[in-house]
């Protein structure tokens, strides 16, 4: 059966219309990693290759599968699971709704008798009970007579089966300043709800608890925007560290963009990866205008974030940013929140190094 992205998707729109938004939400993309569809962020991946393998209602019931998965925001809630039990709750869930919405699964597709009107944590739950009763049992699977492959979860410690809908969310790396790393952490406090990788999130008025409601409502994506005082007083490689953590703790799909300033704005540069963070082109020296910085934002940011030395005139204008600064000077801004961070050489191990006012 030849796969054609185009016809699926019509396919799955005639069985449910209210998933416009979602599918347009959402990104397609052909990927030779895919076996034969997985997920990753807001990106559906489908290997056309192996997906011919599948008849057409197998191959709906497969991109819709990895829909399904992004809606219910598996990846994010899987965070600090065991990952081979949690993909497995997730894939068991998702089939039975699938299933019980008219759509045909692949033969030998992975099914739990728990599954059926549970929320992915639930089933996860019992399947950890399940392998402490007997450590050495996979998830079992439910088989019906022989057909085409299945799609079943795969085992975390075997990288030839690995599907990119695996992959967890973004963890929350170190950086090598002390103090810039607890002020990071208590940025998590200050963050707009929807950009923390950690949150039980349903994003449609038809989802709750891992059933199907009402409608479906457009993936919303958090978009978050940092400035980065570029003037002379503030070193690069801090620069560089400061966006490495917060960006660890933001969710893997957020948008992240970044923008330095002195006495100019020099533009966005979008972050997705360490490898960007790494090429981040680090623009302007000399001195510092706080104008300049909030008129940048734009309106499309959850969370504004401005890490300075704080070394200028505050805004007349209010912004509701949080301002992060790296030195003793006391700002006051319009609006907005303030953390102070201390140089590594003032931190006590019994005392707070940040100050949120």
């Amino acid at each position: 059966m030849e796969f054609d992205l185009h016809e699926v998707r019509s396919e799955i729109l005639e069985k449910c219309p209210e998933w416009i938004d979602l599918m347009n939400a959402v990104e397609f993309r052909n990927s030779s990693e895919a076996d034969p569809a997985g997920y990753s962020g807001n990106r559906v991946l489908y290997n056309s290759f192996r997906m011919r393998h599948f008849s057409r209602e197998a191959q709906e019931f497969l991109i819709a599968g990895q829909l399904m998965h992004i809606q219910l925001a598996h990846q994010q809630r899987g965070v600090k699971k065991d990952r081979r039990l949690w993909d497995a709750a997730c894939s068991a869930v998702v089939s039975e709704l699938l299933i019980g919405n008219g759509f045909e699964p692949p033969a030998n597709i992975f099914r739990h008798e728990d599954a059926d009107g549970i929320s992915a944590e639930e089933l996860y739950d019992i399947l950890c009970e399940e392998a402490v009763e007997d450590p050495r049992e996979e998830p079992e699977e439910k088989t019906e007579e022989a057909g085409e492959a299945t799609e079943l979860p795969a085992h975390p410690d075997d990288d030839s089966v690995k599907r990119p809908g695996d992959l967890q969310g973004a963890q929350v790396r170190e950086i090598d300043d002390p103090g810039l790393a607890h002020a990071v952490a208590g940025l998590s406090d200050l963050l707009e709800p929807s950009l923390q990788m950690e949150f039980d999130w349903f994003p449609a008025d038809r989802i709750r608890d891992g059933m199907l409601k009402e409608q479906f409502r457009p993936y919303p994506v958090p978009h978050a925007e940092i400035l980065l005082d570029t003037s002379a007083s503030i070193d690069t490689d801090l620069l560089r560290a400061f966006v490495k953590g917060v960006r660890g703790i933001l969710r893997e799909d957020a948008v992240v963009k970044v923008g330095c300033f002195d006495t100019e704005f020099y533009g966005f540069q979008e972050i997705h990866s360490e490898k960007d963070i790494s090429e981040l082109e680090i623009r302007g020296s000399g001195g510092t205008d706080f104008e300049t910085a909030v008129k940048a934002f734009t309106g499309d940011a959850e969370t504004k974030i401005i890490f300075t030395d704080g070394y200028a005139d505050m805004p007349s204008a209010r912004c509701d940013a949080i301002w992060l600064v790296y030195s003793d000077t006391e700002v006051d801004p319009p609006g907005g929140h303030v953390i102070y961070v201390k140089k590594p050489e003032e931190i006590n191990n019994n005392e707070i190094d940040f100050l949120i006012t």
